[in-house]
């Protein structure tokens, strides 16, 4: 089952992955985040007959000792990267939680590590792309607002 379950998943994402954006186009979309130093955005974009197509770029901000590392990726790994919270499970304990909600009409995942103040923000772009963020020495409510500074929905629109 398992093994089915990974080749719908990569049937599906060469089927959607077809007229992906320039990673420059993604990197311009990631922007700046005020008060914040950034770097140089990094992507690519692969084009492989047995894997289809994917895009990503990349930026690091940082302030102080906070760092959010955001990846704007499509594919095989952004289905992948969305998997685990594909379901809608949540899970809390005294150590970390994890959950699924709904904002601002995207579905986003969050991870928290408690004690570290580090995790994940995954938001879903579309069926083949999200916009993941990791975060260290912040909390995760600090590191979702940093993540909507980034315009979600006109991203998501390159992705269409």
């Amino acid at each position: 089952m398992k093994k089915f379950i990974m080749v719908l998943a990569l049937a599906a994402s060469i089927a959607l992955a077809g007229n992906l954006p320039d990673y420059k186009d993604l990197c311009r979309e990631l922007g700046e985040i005020p008060g914040w130093s950034l770097t140089k955005c990094e992507g690519m974009k692969i084009v492989n007959p047995m894997m289809g197509e994917m895009v990503t770029a990349a930026k690091t901000y940082t302030k102080g000792d906070a760092r959010l590392d955001v990846t704007a990726v499509s594919g095989t790994q952004a289905i992948m990267m969305w998997g685990p919270y594909a379901a809608g499970t949540t899970m809390e304990n005294d150590e970390a939680f994890v959950k699924v909600e709904k904002i601002d009409g995207f579905n986003v995942g969050i991870s928290y590590d408690k004690k570290e103040r580090s995790g994940s923000v995954i938001v879903q772009l579309s069926p083949n792309a999200v916009l993941a963020g990791t975060f260290e020495n912040m909390n995760w409510k600090e590191a979702l607002k940093l993540m909507k500074k980034i315009d979600w929905k006109r991203l998501s629109k390159l992705f269409e």
